[in-house]
């Protein structure tokens, strides 16, 4: 077929020649704009040079079936390794003369920028961990990602077309509704809702969503959104109730059941110091001031590890002035160096700090000089005191930790629990006169206003 050949060979069109298992058996010079001659593709398997994700749209008919429609888009393989989008014109064609097929290919039109931006769009989507959707007016689902369709355990096209309601539970359906309804009459364009998302299992996942309503058409409106996985969250949040609850129960006991019986045995203490006069009375004194002290501290320690929920902007330099008036401390000397806003709890705070300075005038001497300053993301508290030796820096927030003969080693380890429950950090370093330092980072902070 001499002519046919020459026409072939002037056409831009890529035509290729296989048998019934995919073997080249002629292939026109248009290849060779893809780097392969013609004589070395005869003899190759088509199909190797086609993207393997396409390869099934490549399909061969049975003998004597022929359909001219049915253009397909595939990837095919240049010499260098890269691809290049070809479409079919029409499905191959099967040759009843010699029981082969014809693939005529050409180059597929470019993709405008739109289309391009929308491949970048889905895949963008796809790469999300959140769970996204999209429904139609009708309320059926028009989209939803790979980790939506992964999340509810089934196939994306299976979910593509059906009511987004069926999928859920009852309670799931009133609460989505009921969110939907209070954004709408609201006036609001985004809302959020929790709720359990359900399984094609069965199973339940905790989940946030926020949903917004788009206008598509001048009086169609379709609904997006997009659902977290917010288990771990939710773990965190039951472990830190069961916690606080274990905290309000110790410290129940301690006010009651401790501090009650040492009331009673100081009120007899004191009537019996009106019948008698002994030495003994007066240790016996000190030993009930410092269970007190102990059962005070304990309270706090019960307290402070609290989870903060509500915290407040508060100024850290009235804090600390707060704080030092509180505490006996002869002739010490306080610096404030801030004029920061700290977002905390107000008492806490104050704890933190009294404990801070007590832990400066024990271990500093009655003449130390306190300074608290700022540090980017929080703040520091130093003294120029002993400091605080590098070997013990791992110790001194441990429980019962304590260097003198009265105290309960608490003071430090309170400090740390309410570092602990405002999310902070803090860490052990020198100060700057050789003294003790402790910077406390992690913190929001702000600028003190000067109306």
């Amino acid at each position: 077929m001499p002519d046919f050949e020459a026409l072939v060979e002037q056409s831009p069109d890529l035509f290729t020649v296989v048998d019934e298992d995919g073997t080249v058996r002629y292939q026109s010079g248009a290849i060779e704009r893809f780097g392969y001659d013609p004589a070395e593709f005869v003899g190759e398997s088509f199909l190797e040079y086609v993207h393997p994700d396409d390869r099934d749209r490549i399909e061969l008919r049975p003998r004597g079936s022929n359909d001219a429609d049915g253009a397909v888009e595939y990837r095919f393989r240049r010499r260098d390794g890269s691809w290049t989008r070809l479409q079919t014109l029409g499905r191959p064609q099967f040759r009843p003369a010699d029981g082969s097929y014809s693939i005529v290919s050409r180059v597929a039109s470019e993709p405008s920028e739109l289309e391009r931006a929308l491949e970048r769009y889905a895949a963008i989507l796809d790469s999300l961990d959140d769970a996204v959707y999209a429904i139609d007016p009708d309320g059926t689902i028009a989209y939803v990602n790979e980790a939506y369709a992964s999340m509810k355990g089934v196939d994306r096209d299976d979910l593509l077309g059906t009511d987004i309601y069926e999928w859920g539970s009852e309670s799931a359906t009133k609460k989505i509704k009921a969110a939907r309804e209070a954004v709408a009459d609201e006036g609001r364009d985004v809302g959020f809702v929790e709720f359990d998302f359900t399984t094609v299992d069965g199973e339940t996942i905790p989940v946030e969503m926020r949903f917004s309503t788009v206008t598509r058409n001048e009086n169609e409106l379709e609904r997006v959104g997009a659902m977290r996985d917010i288990s771990d969250r939710k773990a965190r949040e039951r472990a830190l109730r069961r916690k606080n609850e274990r905290l309000e129960r110790f410290a129940s006991i301690v006010s009651h059941d401790l501090r009650n019986p040492l009331n009673v045995a100081s009120g007899n203490l004191s009537l019996l110091g009106e019948e008698c006069d002994s030495d003994r009375l007066d240790e016996i004194a000190v030993a009930h001031d410092r269970m007190a002290g102990l059962i005070d501290d304990l309270l706090a320690l019960a307290r402070a590890g609290e989870v903060v929920t509500d915290p407040s902007a508060v100024d850290l330099g009235s804090i600390v002035d707060r704080s030092w008036r509180s505490v006996e401390t002869e002739n010490a000397t306080v610096r404030i160096d801030t004029d920061r806003t700290v977002v905390a709890d107000a008492p806490r705070l104050q704890r933190l700090l009294e404990n801070l300075i007590r832990n400066s005038v024990e271990h500093g001497g009655s003449d130390v000089t306190v300074t608290v300053g700022d540090l980017e993301g929080g703040f520091f508290f130093g003294d120029d005191g002993g400091g605080i030796p590098v070997e013990e820096r791992d110790r001194v927030f441990d429980s019962g930790y304590s260097t003198t003969d009265t105290g309960t080693g608490l003071g430090l380890e309170i400090v740390s629990e309410i570092v602990d429950a405002h999310g902070w950090s803090i860490a052990i370093a020198d100060g700057t006169n050789g003294g003790a330092r402790f910077e406390i980072t992690g913190v929001e902070v702000g600028t003190r206003s000067m109306d």
